[in-house]
């Protein structure tokens, strides 16, 4: 028993025995049965307080474990980035030389290298616009036939359009027709003469090119043409101004054109989006290394660990984690491991990244640090530690989630325990209660009951009265 439980047991008997004494000698008419079966149900429930105490460490080592979990699942995702043949060390950054002329963006399709890009003439846009309208009229009851592409009498595709007759002005009859699902846009044009409906391709390119009827007003149309460039020496048409497919892996947005000017597009490994994914692997995985560190650390306040510092899986966890971070590949040419480009472990196990280094390995030998991470034969760092992770973050058999489960179990185990304790103490305290009830009727009856003895052994013949009857 322990000197919480003895000095609880030892009140609670001096209690009661204060009670009783108090009935006896007649300064209570009886003793307080509720106060008294209280007292005694408290030291009766001491085991349960202490399988309670036990939870509710547990809820607190589970919750602990949960957050771990999820920060070793996040490392894992950020291991995966870096292995990933489509992740972050696959993407690629273009630069051009005259982004007024020409821009560009890559996929991780692209190649490496650099090109030459001459924009002959942009990409425009057909439009047609109708005769001045007369003020007063309209194109209500009007049927509008487009045909689109450079030859009217072979068009790509064709339209026809139905003015409403309630349509009475030309803005109505231009939100029909932008209500629709033609292939022109529409807009109305005012000057000092009058007003036009203009209608506008939605299709650039000699494709879009309008040739626009109706019996109600004529139209002139304006012909857009495609795009005309050359990259690297080759003749290239586009009926957009974003050209793909020129070269593999790149978009080509074109700005302006300029025929004497030759724009120099540059693909290269996008080391900002290498570098930051490293970045955010280190931050991630220090933070769960300090949350591990932490449950070692005494409390300033209690002075005592962490509620896992007893926990045999975290120096496991622990462990298995340097081991991760210290493995040492040979797929990788100079870089055989994180120190190597300089990702440096400190002296409590996290990470700190040297930029000059890492920068350095980005810049001038990127294709090893991108096999470091990436490479499946031989297997490279990002493979095996990927594997690795991938079982320590098992739901089932994984080092944190088979813990929370074996904690689960026994704290589902305490909650059985307290159930029974608690059917187990329902009888101990109707027990109690019936025990110190006919004590306490006892007690009440005992002022009574010397009443009576001392009304009987009045009512006895004295010593001397019994002497004068015998004389």
């Amino acid at each position: 028993m322990s000197t919480s439980s003895t000095s609880l047991y030892s009140g609670t008997i001096s209690s009661i025995l204060g009670n009783v004494n108090d009935a006896f000698s007649g300064k209570t008419s009886g003793i307080d049965v509720g106060t008294i079966v209280d007292e005694l149900m408290q030291v009766e429930r001491q085991p349960e307080t202490v399988w309670q105490n036990e939870q509710s460490t547990i809820s607190s080592q589970v919750s602990a474990l949960t957050t771990m979990n999820t920060q070793l699942s996040t490392v894992a995702t950020d291991v995966n980035n870096l292995q990933d043949i489509m992740g972050a060390f696959s993407q690629m950054s273009t630069a051009s030389s005259d982004d007024a002329l020409v821009s560009a963006s890559a996929d991780n399709t692209a190649v490496a290298g650099t090109h030459t890009v001459v924009v002959s003439n942009l990409a425009t846009t057909s439009s047609s616009y109708s005769d001045y309208i007369p003020s007063g009229t309209s194109l209500a009851g009007t049927e509008i036939d487009i045909k689109y592409g450079s030859d009217p009498n072979n068009p790509v595709s064709s339209d026809t359009i139905d003015i409403p007759s309630s349509d009475t002005t030309l803005q109505q009859a231009a939100s029909t027709i932008n209500s629709g699902t033609y292939g022109v846009t529409a807009s109305v044009v005012t000057d000092s003469t009058g007003s036009r409906l203009v209608l506008s391709s939605k299709t650039s390119g000699a494709n879009g090119n309008l040739t626009v009827s109706s019996s109600s007003t004529n139209f002139t149309s304006a012909a857009g043409v495609d795009a005309k460039l050359t990259v690297d020496g080759v003749p290239v048409d586009s009926a957009t101004n974003t050209v793909t497919g020129a070269i593999s892996g790149v978009t080509l947005s074109l700005g302006s054109a300029d025929p004497n000017t030759s724009v120099l597009i540059s693909v290269q490994p996008d080391t900002t989006t290498a570098s930051a994914a490293i970045q955010t692997f280190v931050t991630d995985y220090n933070t769960l290394m300090s949350s591990i560190n932490s449950q070692y650390a005494l409390d300033p306040t209690t002075g005592n660990e962490g509620v896992l510092a007893g926990d045999s899986m975290l120096r496991s966890l622990q462990s298995q984690l340097l081991g991760l971070v210290s493995t040492s590949t040979g797929a990788a040419g100079q870089y055989v491991n994180l120190q190597s480009m300089g990702i440096e472990m400190q002296d409590d196990g996290t990470l700190q990244i040297n930029s000059s280094a890492l920068s350095t390995a980005l810049s001038s030998n990127y294709s090893d640090v991108q096999s470091f991470f990436q490479s499946t034969s031989p297997v490279g760092w990002g493979q095996t530690v990927s594997t690795q992770l991938q079982q320590m973050t098992d739901p089932t058999i994984g080092l944190i989630s088979a813990d929370i489960s074996g904690l689960n179990q026994t704290n589902s185990s305490l909650t059985d325990e307290i159930n029974d304790f608690e059917v187990r103490m329902t009888a101990t305290q109707q027990q109690l209660t019936t025990q110190y009830d006919n004590l306490n009727t006892l007690l009440e009856e005992y002022p009574m009951q010397m009443q009576q003895v001392a009304a009987q052994l009045g009512s006895l013949p004295s010593a001397s009265t019994s002497s004068s009857s015998s004389s």
